[in-house]
């Protein structure tokens, strides 16, 4: 059975495997991790009940526990997707304020990708980015996590959301 994210994921070039039921896609310059989830549905929105989630994310984690996102081969970084438990201990390190918390950190900027609660069933898309240095520096995305991931994989990791980037 297909998932949701199966045409997304077949969009990354690199040699695939699967390694203790994770699926490692390796290119000349950066792996991707995608971290089999063993967790029901149910389980995922109990662990995250402080959250009001988004049924997107929700399905992503029901497939994939966490990924790790355009991580250099030699240098590491990238973006790592959260795992329900990191969710948790990001949101309470960096003192994220509702209505955000976080679904993924990237190591370019140094922000995490956050749901924004209040924008979730607006119809505009709802992840905002936050950065960690100044948490007030917000950025609304305006997407959803699919449409987010989508974009980040066609833009090859490329922090397309900050005004700086330039295509």
């Amino acid at each position: 059975m297909s998932n949701p994210f199966d045409s997304i994921l077949d969009r990354i070039r690199g040699r695939r495997e699967t390694i203790n039921g994770d699926l490692h896609i390796t290119s000349e310059e950066h792996e991707f991790i995608f971290c089999k989830s063993n967790d029901s549905i149910t389980n995922i929105e109990e662990q995250l009940k402080t959250f009001d989630l988004p049924g997107d994310y929700v399905s992503f984690l029901g497939q994939f526990d966490s990924a790790v996102l355009f991580q250099h081969i030699e240098y590491g970084g990238g973006y790592d997707i959260l795992s329900p438990q990191h969710v948790i201990k990001y949101w309470k390190s960096y003192s994220i304020d509702h209505p955000y918390y976080p679904i993924a950190w990237s190591s370019h900027s140094t922000g995490c990708i956050c749901v924004d609660q209040d924008r979730i069933h607006s119809g505009n898309g709802y992840l905002t980015w936050v950065g960690s240095i100044i948490p007030d520096d917000t950025i609304d995305i305006d997407l959803t996590f699919t449409e987010w991931l989508d974009k980040l994989i066609e833009h090859e990791g490329k922090e397309f959301w900050i005004p700086a980037y330039e295509e």
